[in-house]
């Protein structure tokens, strides 16, 4: 329902070369043709859950989609002999542990990857960071640009030796359509010749309300180093307008915070760097970012990082009336048309080329002549749930 700006491809025009030594080594930048590296994206966490790991190859400029490697052979092995594989599921492009579990304190943790065309890549033994919980997640109203907005805020208090973290989040936002259509329709019996036709409505069930999840994109981090107090305090993970349709019903924001060592911290901060990267599996890559994954042969490169990290999580709920805000519009101006007043041409176009849906219809008098089947139409944005969206109430929905 919400408009997204696409990713853009960028250029694979630099090659930089890290020392983790000190998060102040000078970098090395130098151009290089495009070339088809490994893309890994992994972060073992200490979630009991089945963890997740993402394999791709680069792509070209004039190239679209993910080149995704599907038939890897993947497995994360401990220093306590233990070795978890994983499979590849084919609907989300990931590869997922056979078996739940999580990472320890004070166990070594390796990524292996062996690659159909005979790579193989191993990780160097991470360790998971010592665990930090978020003390709220709130939202506050704020103006700025010249507008409200509402900002999403994390508090954390640290009393460990974590420094640095890092935010996702997952929104999840209830849709009521303005024009809910309980049919689906058909043209028949069309006639070239005289341009007639007939519009056969199929019922279908009726969806009021629809409940859209989407994920956060790019890189949201922050480090307390050089503070003089090692807590968090009032960063900004999601910032909405207040004029923005996904508070207008009701709104749910997941709010995960992960802890970092410094070199993974330095690592995604890279990427944000080079060009706020929405993720290493975007269309291209900004260049060759060093990371902790190192191939077989000497001279091959892997552009990816594999991480342990400590996670926290919260949920919140709010909407507009929360903080006395105006009703935002719609996500579109729903156009509500009716077929004696647009002409039977432009309804058949609305309907074939226009994705516009029957959300109404009546048979009536109309302009004192008989009974008329009339038939009134909107966009399917105003009509219809999106695909990606579910039109069941989620478990840990709040009203």
């Amino acid at each position: 329902m919400k408009s997204r700006v696409d990713k853009v491809a960028v250029s694979v025009s630099l090659l930089l070369l890290m020392g983790w030594g000190s998060c102040t080594d000078p970098f090395i930048i130098r151009s290089i043709d495009i070339e088809r590296l490994l893309v890994v994206e992994a972060t073992l966490t200490d979630e009991m859950k089945r963890q997740s790991v993402r394999i791709s190859n680069t792509v070209g400029l004039i190239d679209f989609g993910q080149d995704i490697e599907s038939e890897a052979e993947v497995r994360i092995e401990d220093d306590q002999g233990n070795t978890h594989a994983f499979s590849f599921d084919e609907g989300s492009g990931t590869y997922y542990s056979d078996q739940p579990f999580k990472a320890l304190p004070n166990v070594a943790y390796v990524l292996e990857i062996n690659a159909a065309d005979g790579r193989s890549y191993s990780s160097i033994p991470v360790h998971l960071p010592p665990p930090v919980e978020m003390d709220r997640v709130y939202p506050e109203l704020a103006a700025e640009n010249g507008g409200d907005q509402i900002h999403v805020l994390v508090d954390a208090s640290n009393a460990g030796d974590a420094r640095y973290f890092r935010y996702e989040y997952e929104e999840t936002y209830k849709v009521v359509l303005p024009h809910p259509s309980p049919f689906r329709w058909e043209i028949i019996n069309y006639s070239p010749f005289t341009q007639s036709y007939q519009i056969e409505l199929t019922p279908r069930p009726l969806d009021l309300a629809c409940y859209v999840s989407e994920h956060s994109s790019g890189i949201r981090q922050t480090s307390t180093f050089g503070l003089g107090e090692n807590n968090i305090r009032r960063f900004p993970v999601r910032v909405i307008d207040a004029g923005d349709a996904v508070i207008k019903e009701r709104y749910s924001i997941l709010v995960k915070q992960y802890v970092q060592t410094l070199e993974s911290y330095t690592f995604y901060k890279t990427l944000a760097d080079l060009g706020n990267v929405e993720s290493l599996l975007s269309q291209g890559q900004p260049g060759y970012v060093t990371g902790n994954i190192s191939g077989s042969m000497a001279d091959e490169k892997v552009l990816g990082y594999f991480e342990a990290s400590s996670v926290s999580s919260q949920r919140i709920f709010f909407d507009y009336k929360d903080f006395e805000l105006d009703l935002p519009s719609y996500f579109v101006e729903c156009e509500h048309l009716i077929s004696y007043m647009i002409g039977p041409e432009l309804l058949k176009r609305k309907l074939e080329f226009e994705n516009f849906q029957v959300f109404f219809f009546e048979e009536k008098p109309v302009n004192g002549s008989g009974p008329k089947k009339i038939y009134h139409i909107s966009q399917s944005e105003c009509t219809d749930c999106p695909p990606s969206s579910s039109t069941v109430k989620p478990d840990f929905w709040q009203e």
